[in-house]
């Protein structure tokens, strides 16, 4: 089976790499494709200077309203571009969600005439839900304490990213140590739970175990209030057992700089986003780059 950016013939992905215009003008037309009880289809197409749109659907009983391409999609094109998928409406009835895929050339050239289009998606996510300020039933003064912690690369686990504040809070992320995983102390949204709490290094820490987040994307984000007031992190760190495979766990990390005399007067608050099920597949469309007829 051809993986993302590959061609699904032998020396496809090879041809591609030394001449996609040449590879994607022997890619065979195919406007539908099957999988897993799972119908992609391509329902319209639109051309205009320097844009292509095509109008891409998902029938079947696996598809929901919520339904999410999960960064699973890939773009195949004679030319140097940029791309995007959204998905733009759902028909309760028949089951299908619609997708608006738009690619545009790279210098802002007109889309070449006579090319191909290929689409190709390796799974969804159904079932997702988003909770907004939600407040977590965790009393954050029973852990005004120093708490266990260790490097983000240790002990098998790996550092995989995070955000700052503003600049000043660039040193403290890249030295930063993380709170070791531990028990579950609340459960803010369904599959999200706080692992650990405590002070490291003098900053207030909150962790958020994930579970596979390449499975379901389960994530938030998370703040404290004092009387309606809000204090966002100084910074987010985000670590994984990546070499886990099936097993991998990934948690996210806030550090905030607060008192641990303040803490009793602040609670914790968050924005969360689950789904309950990935289905996987290997979905591929190819279709000429040009406009379908109304």
């Amino acid at each position: 089976m051809a993986g993302p950016g590959q061609l699904g013939t032998d020396g496809g992905g090879a041809l591609y790499a030394i001449s996609p215009a040449a590879a994607q003008f022997f890619q065979p037309v195919q406007r539908s494709c099957t999988d897993n009880g799972v119908t992609m289809e391509v329902a319209a197409v639109r051309i205009g200077g320097d844009t292509a749109e095509a109008y891409i659907t998902l029938s079947g009983e696996a598809v929901d309203g919520a339904c999410d391409l999960f960064d699973s999609y890939n773009f195949l094109l004679p030319f140097d571009r940029v791309g995007c998928c959204q998905r733009v409406g759902y028909d309760e009835e028949s089951r299908t969600a619609a997708f608006l895929c738009t690619a545009k050339t790279m210098d802002g050239s007109p889309i070449p005439t006579g090319g191909k289009m290929t689409f190709s998606v390796d799974g969804f996510l159904t079932g997702k839900t988003k909770q907004t300020d939600v407040e977590i039933p965790l009393r954050l003064k029973d852990y005004a304490g120093d708490a266990a912690a260790m490097a983000p690369d240790s002990a098998g686990f790996a550092f995989t990213g995070g955000g700052i504040s503003d600049d000043r809070s660039r040193p403290l992320l890249d030295s930063t140590r993380v709170l070791v995983p531990g028990e579950t102390l609340a459960v803010p949204a369904e599959r999200l739970t706080v692992t650990a709490a405590g002070y490291v290094d003098g900053l207030f820490h909150v962790q958020v175990c994930r579970g596979n987040a390449s499975q379901l994307d389960n994530h938030g984000w998370l703040w404290l209030e004092e009387d309606g007031t809000r204090l966002n992190c100084v910074y987010s760190a985000a670590f994984s057992n990546l070499a886990a495979g099936e097993n991998r766990v990934d948690y996210d990390q806030y550090a905030f700089d607060v008192s641990p005399d303040a803490l009793d007067r602040y609670t914790l608050h968050g924005n969360f986003t689950t789904a309950s099920s990935l289905t996987e597949g290997r979905w591929q469309v190819t279709f000429p780059l040009e406009n379908t007829e109304p």
